[in-house]
């Protein structure tokens, strides 16, 4: 770690000392959403959902840039991610909501509460003490240390729990309560498709294709590039071909590369790196193309249309990231290895086959994802604070 930050972290260690001569305030709820980013996943449902059942609560949010400002509602306090503020803020807080486990927190205080609710869910990637030979000394220690102070996490299907269990370096309550950002399924879901084609200017009788791959760490940011792309309007005209509509594609890279990676804009193409929610997204979408990514186990509860494509698939596994799942046996969804496949899987998707597959896939690994995760979680939150 640079002496720079090593010389920050001590600062807030000391600022979070006196703080603690503060009385910590039963009302104030302290969020952190990936290190930072702005309003999104389960956080922002979570909160969404107190702000209805209180509106005494003071809900203070960390974010790194707040220009992010204008998609956060009314309630919500703003506070530089990594600050003094964010120090004292977290020092005084009843409750903390996070869904990483590397971000930066003081040593938690009697009395207070920490929920953690991971920003992963059923995914590809093996994740902490299963890719503990791929992650850095730094990440493990602080890794192990906020497992420590954990007080809740929450799972919304029996495969996510045993993955807490086997590998968080967790041995604490978990709670089968659904993921909160998974309740934007099963609500209005027309009006999100309105929200999100309005924020890109996109006709409304034009569909979107969600193009999301996630991160590598084994090859450059030039080889990320061109490993994450491929003939735009050739798929663009595949999917009309297959489904007789228009569509226009919103490519979205992790959080991680989003900003090293341009999304170039034309009527064509929208960097999906500019809305804050990927969620939304997700909702607005009538396909997803992606690689690595959990989403699309958030997706099949919406649609069947996902499509596997992985052009470093063998790379992947044997030079990044080991994968819980076989890609080509043990899932229902379509895999292409290169963009020919990718063309042909769209040409040929039988709608009436994938659907069966999902149903089994959800069936096996229990999922319970119902709308009223939010509310389950508000209400155990809701109860700690008042106890």
């Amino acid at each position: 770690m640079e002496l720079k930050s090593l010389v920050k972290i001590g600062l807030l260690n000391l600022i979070t000392l006196f703080s603690k001569l503060c009385k910590i305030q039963n009302n104030k709820i302290v969020v952190d959403n990936f290190s930072g980013q702005g309003f999104g996943d389960n956080p922002k449902y979570i909160v969404e959902q107190l702000l209805k059942y209180r509106d005494s609560l003071d809900i203070v949010w960390l974010v790194r840039n707040k220009k992010t400002s204008q998609f956060f509602p009314q309630g919500i306090r703003l506070v530089k991610y990594h600050s003094f503020r964010s120090a004292y803020e977290l020092a005084t807080a009843k409750i903390w909501i996070d869904d990483v486990k590397n971000s930066y927190k003081p040593q938690k205080r009697k009395g207070q509460f920490y929920l953690q609710t991971w920003h992963g869910g059923i995914g590809f990637k093996k994740v902490e003490k299963a890719a503990e030979d791929t992650l850095s000394e730094t990440y493990i220690r602080d890794s192990k240390h906020d497992s420590k102070q954990i007080d809740l996490m929450i799972s919304n299907s029996e495969w996510v729990t045993q993955n807490y269990r086997n590998n968080f370096w967790y041995n604490g309550k978990i709670v089968k309560t659904g993921l909160p950002r998974n309740d934007v399924f099963f609500n209005d879901t027309e009006k999100i498709k309105e929200k999100v084609k309005e924020f890109y200017n996109i006709d409304p009788d034009t569909e979107i294709i969600l193009y999301a791959p996630t991160f590598r760490n084994y090859i450059s940011i030039d080889e990320q590039t061109k490993v994450c792309s491929f003939n735009y309007k050739k798929v663009i005209q595949a999917f009309e071909n297959r489904f007789g509509k228009k569509f226009v594609l919103v490519k979205r890279m992790h959080p991680n590369v989003a900003d090293q990676i341009p999304v170039i804009e034309n009527n064509n193409i929208k960097d999906g790196s500019r809305y804050p929610d990927m969620q939304e997204l997700l909702v607005a979408s009538f396909a997803l193309i992606t690689d690595y990514s959990s989403s699309v186990f958030d997706f099949m509860l919406k649609s069947d249309k996902i499509f596997i494509f992985a052009k470093d698939y063998e790379q992947y596994i044997k030079e990044d990231r080991k994968i819980e799942f076989n890609i080509r046996k043990d899932l229902p969804f379509v895999f292409s290895h290169n963009e020919d496949e990718l063309l042909a899987n769209i040409n040929s998707f039988n709608d009436q086959g994938m659907h069966k597959k999902v149903i089994e896939f959800k069936k096996k690994v229990k999922l319970l994802d119902d709308g009223l995760a939010s509310q389950r979680v508000s209400n155990i939150l809701i109860d700690k604070k008042e106890s």
